[in-house]
């Protein structure tokens, strides 16, 4: 491996340890746990959890599932916001269509 390429990987990992370290943070700052949001959102939208992440939007920590909703084709979700530190859900939003990209589920 050149000179170069070790300095790429270098930066490379130190920019993902970054952003491990930054997502832990915001972890360590939600008073909820995922475990404690995701059975809020699941009361809110009863289904299955395709996906989770935690986020900062508008300055608000907030949870995102996307939920199948029970009984729906496997092309239909449901996100569903919550705040992270209230726990009040803050919006759901419909999808019907496949997301391009979306590992099949």
């Amino acid at each position: 491996m050149n000179l170069k390429n070790k300095a790429l990987l270098g930066i490379t990992l130190t920019i993902g340890a970054l952003g491990a370290h930054a997502a832990f943070a915001q972890a360590a700052k939600a008073k909820l746990s995922s475990e404690q949001a995701r059975v809020l959102a699941l009361k809110a939208v009863p289904g299955t959890v395709l996906k989770e992440e935690l986020e900062k939007e508008k300055g608000v920590l907030i949870y995102s599932f996307k939920i199948r909703p029970s009984g729906a084709a496997s092309g239909q979700h449901k996100e569903v916001n919550l705040d992270a530190n209230t726990g009040v859900v803050v919006g759901i939003e419909g999808d019907d269509e496949k997301e391009e990209g979306d590992d099949k589920e």
